[in-house]
């Protein structure tokens, strides 16, 4: 009787433990979500700009709204409005049904896309997602001259994930990072690489630096990691 009660009290303590440090992270996350607002900008009569995303074109993490994506686009090409109508937690599904509502024209010079990253947390099937994302892909062509898709990177190397959580969500990102490529090449849109292996992934390596206090999100300096590869594709499409 008294082995039951032991190792019953050992599981509900590991269940606690569980439960707070979820419970904990979840509410960091919450507090970086709070503490900011996804960037805009608006020049009269000037061409547009959609940042169209999840957490990450919503700018979750940064310090400073300036220092996200949607914040350093607007600092290097200031002659644009930026409109961005990212969401925490948005999926590739919830994504397309919210392009569905815009106006089917060429009202910008420029979609990006942003999304994948819950949907590889989600779990989501990967068959579902492709089906997903082709559709999303021709939507955003119908209403921008320009579509950029940026998905994540390795969910996986997050130091929250470990063990056989964390190569699971690194398998699920190179699942979605192959068919975003394929998709995108199929679709006639650019698509920015974020993926690094584990050996190079300087992201993963230095979590400090390049990831904020929930260990999920990119910091300031992340972002920064993330626009270096965005930045040639802007260049190219924008000038």
């Amino acid at each position: 009787m008294y082995v039951v009660i032991t190792a019953f009290c050992i599981f509900l303590l590991i269940g606690v433990v569980v439960i707070y440090v979820d419970g904990f992270r979840l509410a960091k996350t919450l507090w970086l979500i709070v503490s900011i607002e996804p960037y805009e900008q608006f020049i009269p009569d000037a061409p547009r700009i959609l940042i169209f995303g999840d957490s990450t074109g919503y700018g979750t993490g940064a310090r400073l709204n300036t220092n996200s994506i949607a914040g350093r686009i607007g600092a290097d090409f200031s002659s644009y409005t930026i409109e961005n109508t990212s969401v925490n937690g948005q999926t590739i599904k919830d994504a397309l049904l919210k392009m569905k509502e815009l106006p089917d024209t060429k009202t910008y010079t420029l979609i990006l896309l942003q999304l994948g990253g819950n949907d590889i947390l989600q779990k989501r099937p990967l068959v579902s997602i492709k089906a997903e994302l082709t559709l999303l892909l021709a939507e955003a062509t119908n209403r921008a001259e320009h579509v950029v898709l940026m998905t994540s990177g390795n969910v996986g190397g997050a130091p929250v994930f470990k063990g056989k959580q964390a190569r699971d969500y690194e398998m699920r990102t190179r699942e979605l990072r192959t068919v975003s490529m394929e998709l995108s090449t199929q679709a006639g849109v650019h698509y920015v690489d974020l993926f690094l292996e584990p050996e190079v992934d300087i992201v993963s390596q230095n979590p400090k630096r390049y990831l904020a206090l929930d260990g999920l999100h990119p910091s300031d300096e992340g972002y920064g990691v993330w626009y270096e590869k965005l930045e040639p594709v802007l260049k190219e499409v924008l000038q």
